[in-house]
């Protein structure tokens, strides 16, 4: 890592298509792991009893309400605005924590390799494509105790914040791995995102939208092609 550390910029964003080996133990190796349908078993069920059990408190709770029950509209607003929220939350991630430049220190080069240079490093290592359940729970509690004093109907906020962590998850991995039909959204982001790997590594931040790409101004415009790719 210290040979690496002058231009580790320019090593990291140099893909390759090959494992990346962190552990000489095949235990701690195998804890690096994560097969992305983990992700949705273990998000699912904690989303629909969070949306399930804020319906029925705040909005079904009948002669039982403590305060004005919400309608389903206001109740469907505060879902939307959770998933608003995360929109934000993604792009700011991406582009000003996992893109941190770590400079010449080999301790944050290395925080920043497995923290999200690996993934620049071995884009196509599909076991470590997806965040693991535990530290995004414990992301995710952090992020909330702090979001619960700026916003009111938190948990509802919540429920939408983290339906739109398991779309962009979902969607991150399938842009690498899936293979969409030209004219499709996820055909496009594929190739929107595979620019931010292999040309534009500063530019290029949305992964389950351009949205704020579009805002900030790292919109990337991709070339359109005569003819279709098949992944």
């Amino acid at each position: 890592m210290d040979a690496i550390a002058p231009h580790y910029d320019t090593w990291v964003n140099s893909a390759v298509y090959r494992k990346c080996r962190l552990f000489a133990s095949p235990v701690l190796e195998s804890l690096t792991y994560t097969p992305w349908y983990l992700v949705p078993m273990f998000w699912v069920p904690i989303i629909l009893y969070l949306g399930v059990t804020q319906y029925i408190e705040l909005v079904a709770c009948g002669d039982s309400c403590k305060q004005t029950p919400l309608s389903n509209i206001q109740y469907i607003y505060h879902i939307v605005l959770g998933i608003i929220l995360w929109s934000i939350l993604e792009y700011s991630l991406h582009r000003w924590v996992f893109h941190l430049n770590p400079g010449s220190s080999v301790t944050m080069i290395r925080l920043h390799f497995l923290m999200h240079g690996m993934h620049h490093k071995v884009p196509f290592d599909g076991l470590r494509q997806v965040f693991p359940p535990i530290p995004a729970f414990l992301l995710a509690v952090v992020i909330y105790s702090i979001l619960q004093f700026f916003f009111d109907y938190s948990f509802i906020k919540l429920t939408g914040g983290l339906i739109g962590y398991l779309t962009y998850d979902m969607i991150h991995y399938y842009v690498h791995h899936g293979s969409p039909r030209d004219g499709t959204y996820l055909y496009a982001m594929k190739r929107y995102h595979s620019n931010h790997h292999f040309i534009n590594h500063d530019k290029a931040f949305g992964i389950s939208s351009k949205v704020w790409d579009i805002v900030f101004r790292t919109f990337v415009h991709v070339k359109k092609l005569g003819f279709s790719l098949h992944w």
